[in-house]
C-alpha cells in the first residue's frame, strides 16, 4: 500500500511547485503524537483552541506563548517517545523545533534513527514551510490525523550559519521588515492594539512607518559573496548555469538590498522568491536583489509572486559561501524571525536534513 501511495505522490499534480517527489516518502499513521502550538500566533483563537481539543487528547496538547522560554516543554515532548511531533505557529516555530531536535541528537539523548518526524501545521504568519510541504488548514489536518491517516514525510535540506539550521535566511530589507515588525509588536504588547498589529496588519504598519522610510534614506549595502565550497554556480534568469566558481573565488562584489539563502522556494506568504532552491541536490540558492524601494513598490504584486526584473537579481547555487557586508552591519533574519545585526555570515548545507510531515489527504 505504501509503495502505491508513493507512486501516486510522484505524479501528483497538486504537489506544490518546486517540491522534489524523490524526497517524499510515506510512513504509517503514528500511534502517539504530540501537538505543540504557539498560542501567540495571529490565527490562534478560542474557536481554534476548542476545535483542536476535539482531535488532540489533553495529555498530548502543549501550548506556549513564547518558544524562547519553552525549552523544558520541548525537552519533555522529545523525551516522551512520541512517533511524531506536530507544531504550528509560523516558520520560526517549526525551525525552533528542528533545532531543538538536532540539539538533543547531538547531545546523545536521542539516536538519529529514532528521531520522530516533525509535523507541520499551518498556523501563524508566513508559513513558507507549511506551503512547501503542502499543509492544509490546521483543523482539517488534525481531523485527518485523528482519523488514522499515514504521514507524507518530506526530506528537506537545511542551511546552517554556525548557530542555526533553517530553510531560508537573509540580510537586508526582508530582515529590516522583520526587525521593524518585532519593534512595533513590542511597543503594543499587552495593550488593546496588540491584535491589530499582529500578522499581515502588523507587517503593513511596520513597513509603512519604519522600513520604507529607512530604505528611502539609505543607499543599501555593499556585499562580497565568496564561494567556500568545491564549486559554486551563477544562474541566468532561466535557471541555467552560466558560470562556475572555484573554492575561494569571489562570486559577487556589489550593491545589495536583499541577500538571502534558501533550500525551499518560498519566502513566507506564498512568495515564491527562490525558484531554483531545489534545482541541484546538495546545494542552496543564494539570491541578491539590488533594485531600489520605488521600483519594488511599483511592482509589488509581481514581487509578491517572485517575478522580479532579471537585471535587479543575481542567482547562485552553493554548498558553502560567505557573505561579507561592507561598511556597516545590517539586519539579519532566520526563517522569518529577526536575528539582530550582522556584518558577515557563512552559509553551508547542513550535514543532516529535516524530516517534515503532513497527514496524507
Amino acid at each position: 500500500m505504501v509503495d502505491g501511495i508513493a507512486q501516486t505522490l510522484a505524479s501528483d499534480e497538486s504537489r506544490p511547485a518546486g517540491v522534489d517527489p524523490q524526497r517524499i516518502h510515506v510512513i504509517p499513521a503514528p500511534r502517539r503524537y504530540a501537538v505543540l502550538l504557539n498560542a501567540r500566533a495571529k490565527a490562534w483563537t478560542g474557536e481554534i483552541h476548542q476545535a483542536v481539543q476535539r482531535f488532540v487528547p489533553a495529555a498530548d496538547l502543549f501550548l506556549t506563548d513564547d518558544f524562547r522560554q519553552a525549552q523544558q516543554t520541548v525537552e519533555k515532548i522529545l523525551g516522551a517517545g512520541y512517533d511524531a511531533v506536530f507544531t504550528g505557529g509560523g516558520d520560526g516555530t517549526v525551525v525552533y523545533l528542528i533545532n531543538a531536535l538536532e540539539k538533543r541528537i547531538q547531545s546523545g539523548k536521542l539516536r538519529r534513527e529514532d528521531a520522530p518526524p516533525i509535523g507541520v501545521l499551518r498556523l501563524g504568519t508566513g508559513n513558507a514551510i507549511a506551503t512547501y510541504v503542502g499543509a492544509g488548514p490546521i483543523i482539517e489536518d488534525l481531523r485527518t490525523l485523528h482519523a488514522g491517516s499515514p504521514l507524507k514525510v518530506h526530506q528537506v535540506s537545511l542551511v546552517g550559519d554556525g548557530e542555526h539550521r533553517f530553510p531560508f535566511a537573509g540580510f537586508g530589507w526582508d530582515a529590516d521588515i522583520l526587525n521593524d515588525y518585532d519593534y512595533v509588536k513590542n511597543q503594543v504588547r499587552d495593550t488593546a492594539w496588540e491584535n491589530y498589529v499582529t500578522g499581515l496588519g502588523g507587517y503593513a504598519v511596520s513597513l509603512a512607518s519604519r522600513t520604507i522610510p529607512k530604505a528611502a534614506r539609505r543607499s543599501g549595502s555593499q556585499i562580497v559573496i565568496t564561494n567556500l565550497g568545491e564549486v559554486g554556480y551563477r544562474l541566468d534568469e532561466h535557471g541555467q548555469i552560466v558560470r562556475e566558481f572555484a573554492p575561494g573565488e569571489v562570486a559577487y562584489d556589489g550593491p545589495s538590498k536583499i541577500c538571502s539563502s534558501a533550500t525551499i522556494p518560498f519566502w513566507g506568504f506564498k512568495i515564491r522568491m527562490f525558484p531554483y532552491a531545489n534545482l541541484r541536490p546538495g546545494f542552496f540558492e543564494l539570491r541578491t536583489y539590488k533594485g531600489n524601494i520605488s521600483s519594488l513598490l511599483a511592482s509589488l504584486p509581481s514581487f509578491w509572486k517572485g517575478d522580479v526584473k532579471p537585471e535587479q537579481l543575481s542567482d547562485f547555487l552553493f554548498t558553502k559561501a560567505r557573505v561579507d557586508v561592507l561598511h556597516r552591519p545590517t539586519s539579519y533574519q532566520v526563517a522569518g524571525d529577526a536575528a539582530g545585526l550582522r556584518d558577515s555570515v557563512t552559509w553551508s548545507i547542513a550535514e543532516h536534513p529535516a524530516y517534515l510531515a503532513v497527514p496524507l489527504q
